[in-house]
């Protein structure tokens, strides 16, 4: 067997995975690196292995076409599609520096009675606030910009608020840092985890989704800028910590799948909140929860 080695070890962890193609399991993916073939490149310019099936050999160097192709013209949207939502993960590499990061605030947490009152985006450069009753409905042309979306148990919570609301599909790859951080044993609520990484909110640390609420309350009630502010420094909080637990993901699941790819780079919290929550309405809404909740 003459095959072409290739020099590039270190690209994109999508373009090196094999089980993305249909009848590919972890297994032959295993093999398929032992032997030496390291990315897709490697299959499609190779004969095939001596011993390996003739079968799946043709579905590789059919369907990694396809997704060479998809890659290339950075269509995102249909790689979503064709690729097995388990592996999806793999593709975080290709896109860093495309995912915002996304959290909303809401009036509850029923969809379709309650609203959302504002919502965070961090573009891994600022942040991006959009506000029930001033741009809110500017989010859905500002989103479209993006191949992909990182939330919190977004899939269960922010894009089913934000579909039902607004009436947009969301269609990017989207990570979810709940159910990805739960396959390596790493659960709870986005405050818990963000204590277990020792991720400092500085003096919101004892605001959680009810004061959001509350927040809202307070300023439709008052509309008093202090509240608002406070609301979208904690709704910032969110979004600007998760760009650190996806890297922590990823990193996290290449550990537990035993897979022979780099790690990222974990970045530091290198923004500022361009909001700052106001030290006498965290002691407000505090003394309320907890005449709510002694």
């Amino acid at each position: 067997m003459k095959r072409k080695k290739s020099k590039d070890v270190d690209i994109n962890m999508i373009k090196q995975s094999f089980q993305i193609c249909d009848g590919i399991g972890e297994l032959t993916e295993k093999k398929l690196w032992k032997l030496g073939f390291k990315s897709w490149d490697d299959i499609l310019q190779s004969e095939m292995p001596d011993s390996f099936s003739r079968a799946k050999w043709r579905v590789l160097q059919s369907k990694l076409v396809k997704f060479q192709d998809v890659i290339n013209k950075g269509d995102f949207m249909e790689f979503n599609q064709l690729c097995p939502s388990k592996l999806i993960w793999r593709s975080i590499p290709e896109l860093i520096g495309k995912i915002p990061l996304l959290d909303i605030e809401t009036t509850g947490l029923d969809r379709f009675r309650n609203k959302i009152t504002t919502i965070a985006v961090y573009d891994g450069i600022k942040c991006h606030n959009f506000v029930n009753g001033k741009n809110l409905d500017d989010f859905p042309e500002f989103i479209k910009r993006f191949p992909a979306i990182a939330t919190y148990y977004g899939k269960n919570f922010d894009i089913p608020f934000i579909k039902n609301q607004m009436g947009i599909e969301m269609e990017q790859v989207h990570y979810d840092l709940c159910f990805l951080l739960r396959r390596v044993g790493i659960t709870g609520g986005l405050k818990s985890i963000e204590k277990q990484f020792n991720i400092s909110r500085g003096n919101m640390a004892d605001l959680d989704g009810y004061s959001a609420v509350i927040l809202w309350k307070k300023y439709q009630n008052t509309k008093e800028d202090k509240y608002l502010n406070t609301l979208l420094a904690y709704n910032n909080e969110d979004v600007i910590n998760l760009e650190y637990l996806l890297y922590i993901a990823y990193n996290k699941l290449i550990e537990r799948n035993n897979t022979p790819f780099k790690k990222l780079k974990i970045p530091v919290k290198k923004i500022p909140n361009p909001f700052v929550a106001d030290k006498s309405v965290i002691k407000e809404i505090k003394k309320e929860i907890f005449s709510y909740f002694p």
